[in-house]
């Protein structure tokens, strides 16, 4: 453990001297595990300058401090070339879903396993990659389920026996609903196996349904171990107006009518599946129109799936003045972070800078516990956040400790303006105060419990 920590610190240095030099790459789409040792990201090369990669960075959770922030630069590769984009994976980072393709071909989904060293395509019909764009895939905790959407109609396989079935009619495309939701179940036989290359005919170890069909590639999935709901938009060109979808895929009950409209498109929806207070699924999504008589903001959504028609329950957790993006729920339903160009999401903090931050949420007080506003200081020695330095692009982890840890991206407003990950310790206010947080008199709400 010494070792390590000797190792952790150098790099911190070195990576603290490298923050304020240009990078050979941009880094993107920071997502983190649930204990906050490993942040997954994209990394693009400037300039053309080495290749695109998407690489995984290792910490020492202990080691971080409230009050500094870490900037790395030196992750593990373990995707190489061909734009691989949009990374995932599941709860303690052993498997990874991902898009790649490009020069001419579909973009298709891959899920590469980090303890078998192996790349696997999961966009297919039996060996065939799909015919058109496989993209947006997202991956449950324990690694069994995946959910894409899709342009390709001939990737809905429910027997497995490496056919293409007809698509459901809840599935088939249309012109304002054109993405294909598909769900990869690698354990439909639940031996605990994940068996992607498919077995004897008659023996079904791997299927692909499509679920749903959306009007946009940005979907969300449960992280339970049965990856039970997804989060969907579709726009309705009578009404003119997108609608916020939840669907059970596994029992195909679904919301009717959408949990929310708006006449634009919401940001990308996080969800989760919670057994209190009731039994289905939690959502965080922005609204940035107004809803109903309260202005634009962040919301959460209840949904209660324990009855033949779903009913969903809305409470705002931010009604703000900004435009809001990228809600994300920490696995354990504790907390959630989005950003924000909003002015008055934090009480007694003043912000006129214009541009994004972070904020976090403690979801029991549903009142905010950190935000980048917070640590924004160009006199700070580097990795700093200067005043006019866009946030965005959370993750958070589950709480450890009494902490949470969060990944963002930190677009530098210097002479190369490239975006970099930054990893911050956000301590959980208990009965006391520090600098770094903002303490709330807010009553306690309900504690979330995910369903195993």
């Amino acid at each position: 453990m010494r070792r390590w920590l000797g190792v952790f610190w150098l790099g911190l240095v070195f990576a603290t001297l490298a923050g304020s030099q240009q990078q050979g790459f941009y880094f993107r789409m920071p997502v983190i595990s649930d204990d906050g040792n490993d942040i997954l990201y994209q990394a693009i090369p400037i300039q053309g300058v080495g290749q695109p990669s998407l690489d995984v960075f290792q910490m020492v959770p202990g080691a971080m401090s409230t009050v500094g922030m870490r900037v790395f630069l030196n992750g593990v590769p373990f995707v190489t070339g061909q734009d691989a984009a949009r990374p995932h994976f599941s709860g303690q980072g052993l498997h990874v879903v991902y898009m790649r393709g490009g020069n001419g071909t579909p973009m298709q989904v891959y899920l590469y396993d980090r303890q078998k060293g192996l790349e696997t395509l999961i966009s297919k019909v039996g060996l065939t990659p799909g015919s058109n764009h496989s993209v947006c895939p997202r991956i449950n905790k324990n690694g069994r389920i995946i959910a894409f959407a899709s342009l390709s109609q001939e990737l809905h396989d429910p027997d497995g026996d490496s056919t293409s079935d007809p698509l459901p009619t809840y599935a088939t495309p249309s012109p304002s609903a054109p993405w294909i939701i598909y769900i990869h179940d690698r354990d439909v036989d639940g031996n605990g196996l994940y068996d992607e290359v498919p077995p004897a005919p008659g023996v079904v170890t791997v299927a692909t349904y499509a679920v749903a069909v959306a009007s946009s590639p940005y979907i969300a999935l449960s992280p339970d171990t049965g990856g039970t709901y997804i989060a969907y938009q579709v726009f309705n060109p009578t009404g003119k107006v997108w609608g916020l979808f939840v669907k059970d895929w596994r029992n195909d009950l679904v919301t009717d009518p959408p949990i929310a409209t708006s006449p634009v498109a919401f940001s990308v929806p996080s969800v989760l599946g919670i057994v209190q207070p009731v039994n289905g699924a939690l959502v965080a999504f922005t609204a940035n129109v107004a809803v109903g008589a309260n202005r634009a903001g962040v919301w959460i959504a209840e949904v209660d799936f324990a009855q033949a028609t779903p009913v969903a329950t809305l409470t705002a957790i931010s009604l703000n003045n900004g435009v809001n993006g990228a809600p994300v729920l920490s696995p354990d339903g504790s907390h959630l972070a989005f950003h924000s160009t909003a002015t008055d999401v934090m009480p007694n903090v003043t912000d006129r800078n214009g541009v994004d931050d972070i904020f976090v949420f403690d979801l029991t007080t549903r009142a905010p516990i950190w935000s980048t506003l917070l640590v924004r200081d160009p006199s700070a020695p580097p990795p700093t956040i200067g005043p006019f330095d866009p946030c965005v692009h959370p993750s958070l982890s589950s709480v450890v400790g009494n902490s949470v840890y969060l990944a963002f991206e930190h677009w530098l407003k210097d002479a190369t303006g490239q975006p970099q990950i930054l990893i911050r310790k956000v301590q959980i206010p208990v009965g006391g105060g520090s600098r770094n947080l903002l303490l709330s008199w807010r009553p306690r709400a309900r504690r979330y419990v995910p369903l195993p």
